[in-house]
């Protein structure tokens, strides 16, 4: 039994096997293309595909072939990429043109187009020293666009003539990109939308003018910078938003009246099939009432189509739909308790509901019009696995489910709704892919990553322990599912410390049967269980299971963690007197509660990257669930660290990155003074240069090592 190795953890090969990401199909079905990473270097990504024809898999582009050495990125493509917690290098990301016959791709900071109808060739199509981001190909196939200092641009693919759009971005101002506040919190990445006929762009002018400027400190290991950065700080004013539609033939900008308050959230917006109206959906600043209007782009009048309303928020979805014609669409909704679908006209008038339970859509995937049927992944079998599922468009019908049970399903239909790209994992099973058909037939296993004989985990599969699920009773009876790891061959009669990894933040679910990271299974070899459970306001059972926390945090979500700390110490295989915590940003807010609130529990925490006083924090991840700090200032004091500080007993570590600008680093030093003021010690360890995601095989191989000694100090396990 060979023995895992934090060093064998974040070095080539990756441990979790071939896992290609971002796979797509072509618009004609007849290739599927995905990124993977380089045998040369894990954290490069280069370009595949397969095609369906010939049942071949073949290299499209090799990064590293393609451009020498990595080009430093702009601040606006570093924090696009933090927003989208892009890590990796070479090709992150591309584009399919919808005439199949080219792939679109950003590589060093430009744009190169793959032909694949031109003898394969490679072109470069910009040159510049300025970033290109937010790139789209018109629906036609005819232009390609993205933005370019703070203005959008297009290019036609047949003549290479470029033409800038908008004329206006600078300073505050920029054109067709989503606000940082849309990025990292409404989940929204586009900030300009093609209409279905090509004729025009939507795209959303941002003015961050009215954000309050501060400055953000940058430590870098041989360089401090003080930067200013408009953050939108809970309570504070959000950049300003509004929405334009250029004409792509005049390059003319029209601004729809739509009359909203300007501290509303532009959180959607979808052309209709008919290319002659504009869906916007429309939230409140406290997040309690979304509309849907609608633009009618030749008459230039606006109509509000349905509203949703909820005394604690609403969770915004994707799940918008509009039929062909433009007279129906479908729309998501959580007034039963449960996200479901449903189908309305173009009048706002229901239709008929499309699904219903207790249980939660999670995406909507496809519509066939013809054979009157609907796609949509969820939870219907199992909070703990997301599945495939078919339902009738027209009626309400139990829904049939497509994907294999016993694993979680990521899916990508094909345009013709034939086939699908399944993605899938257990507990046992890492990351693997198969091509199949819209009825659940395995065509092709693309990346079946069997742990067999040449898999790289294979050497350390042995001394991985049992991974138990199960289910507990939180204080109002609704149930909590939890996930424990026991080191294998543990001696009969020994005791072993107890790692709680905590995220437990909203809008997250970690407890589901997928891979768990090789690291969880490291600390089990070692000796240690390791435990994770959902608490109420995790995402995924529907909203009672999610408003509990409202108004207050690290209240109910330390309860409940406690709840699962009370049960693993039952067991008489965990010495309860050894128990550590761990939690990177929202789980190391919950660290520092967990340690702070139940002081004589938890032996040791790691607090990474933890939210301290929740007035640090932006806008509209705050005020969802906190509301205005001035309308409850009682819920901001309770809900921070601080009037808990001096209950702290047990040993503390603090990790932050020093160039961190989401949860930023003031949350760390305002702790640290705090913590001095009551005489307590504590360790720190700070990395210069690092954003939130502590990024980066050097970095991580030293913080967990750092968590290594740190919980061998404090936990003293007994090797399994």
């Amino acid at each position: 039994m060979t023995q895992l190795t934090l060093h064998r953890i974040f070095n080539d090969p990756d441990l979790n096997g071939s896992s290609p990401v971002a796979l797509k199909f072509s618009p004609d079905g007849s290739r599927v293309t995905y990124l993977k990473p380089s045998q040369k270097n894990f954290e490069r990504l280069d370009l595949w595909e397969f095609n369906v024809a010939t049942q071949q898999t073949r290299l499209l582009v090799d990064a590293s072939e393609l451009v020498s050495g990595q080009r430093i990125l702009s601040d606006e493509e570093k924090a696009r990429r933090e927003r989208k917690r892009i890590t990796q290098t070479g090709i992150v990301e591309y584009f399919w043109s919808p005439k199949s016959n080219a792939i679109l791709f950003p590589l060093n900071g430009n744009l190169f187009l793959y032909h694949l109808d031109q003898a394969e060739t490679l072109q470069q199509l910009t040159t510049d020293v300025t970033f290109e981001t937010d790139l789209h190909f018109s629906p036609d196939g005819r232009f390609l666009s993205f933005v370019r200092n703070q203005n959008l641009f297009c290019i036609e693919v047949a003549t290479g003539v470029e033409r800038q759009l908008t004329l206006d971005g600078s300073g505050t101002i920029s054109n067709g990109v989503a606000e940082f506040i849309a990025q990292e919190e409404m989940h929204r990445f586009d900030g300009y939308w093609w209409s279905p006929d090509s004729q025009s762009i939507a795209f959303i002018q941002v003015d961050e003018g009215t954000v309050e400027l501060s400055q953000r400190y940058e430590i870098d290991a041989d360089h401090f910078g003080v930067f200013d950065q408009r953050y939108p700080y809970a309570g504070t004013p959000n950049a300003r938003t509004r929405l334009g539609v250029i004409d792509i033939t005049t390059a003319e900008i029209h601004w729809p009246a739509i009359e909203r308050d300007p501290d509303t959230y532009l959180a959607r917006v979808n052309w209709l099939g008919d290319s002659a109206r504009l869906a916007i959906q429309i939230q409140s600043r406290n997040q309690q009432r979304l509309d849907l209007v609608l633009w009618h782009k030749r008459q230039d009048t606006v109509s509000t189509l349905l509203s949703e309303t909820a005394a604690t928020w609403i969770n915004l979805h994707d799940c918008f739909h509009s039929l062909q014609t433009g007279q129906e669409f479908i729309w998501a909704s959580e007034r039963s308790g449960y996200r479901h679908l449903y189908r309305y006209n173009i009048e706002g008038q229901l239709l008929n509901t499309i699904t219903s339970g207790d249980w939660v859509v999670a995406n909507l995937h496809g519509v066939d019009e013809v054979r009157e049927t609907i796609y949509f992944d969820g939870f219907a079998d199992t909070p703990l696995e997301k599945h495939l599922y078919r339902g009738s468009l027209n009626a309400h019908l139990e829904p049939v489910r497509i994907s294999a049970t016993g694993q979680s399903h990521q899916v990508e239909l094909s345009r013709s709704l034939q086939h699908y790209i399944d993605s899938y994992s257990s507990a046992s099973q890492p990351p693997a892919v198969s091509i199949q058909t819209i009825a659940g037939e395995v065509l092709l296993d693309l990346e079946p990553n069997k742990v067999d004989a040449h898999h790289p985990f294979h050497p350390y599969h042995d001394s991985c322990g049992k991974v138990e699920f199960g289910q507990l009773s939180a204080e109002d009876g609704q149930t909590l599912h939890y996930r424990l790891i026991k080191p294998k061959d543990l001696a009969p009669g020994v005791q072993c410390p107890l790692i709680v990894t905590v995220y437990g933040g909203p809008g997250v679910q970690r407890v589901t049967n997928e891979w768990i990271p090789p690291w969880h299974h490291y600390m089990a070899s070692r000796g240690y269980a390791m435990l994770q459970l959902d608490n109420r306001g995790s995402s995924n059972r529907g909203k009672a299971f999610e408003d509990p926390i409202f108004g207050r945090l690290g209240e109910v979500e330390v309860s409940d963690q406690l709840v699962g700390v009370n049960y693993a110490t039952s067991l008489p295989w965990i010495d309860a007197r050894r128990v550590g915590v761990f939690g990177h940003s929202y789980g190391g807010y919950m660290t520092l509660m967990l340690m702070m609130k139940a002081p004589l529990v938890f032996i040791a925490g790691v607090s990474v990257a933890p939210v301290t006083d929740w007035r640090l924090y932006d806008t509209h991840y705050t005020e969802r669930y906190l509301g205005l700090p001035s309308h409850n200032p009682d819920g901001y004091l309770s809900s921070s660290v601080f009037p808990y500080v001096h209950n702290l007993h047990g040993k503390l570590l603090v990790i932050h990155g020093m160039a961190d600008d989401n949860v930023l680093f003031t949350n760390s030093t305002k702790l640290y003074q705090a913590l001095q003021d009551e005489n307590l010690a504590f360790e720190i360890m700070n990395y210069p240069g690092a954003k939130h995601g502590l990024s980066g095989r050097k970095v991580n191989l030293h913080r967990y090592g750092m968590m290594d000694q740190f919980f061998d100090q404090h936990l003293s396990p007994t090797s399994a």
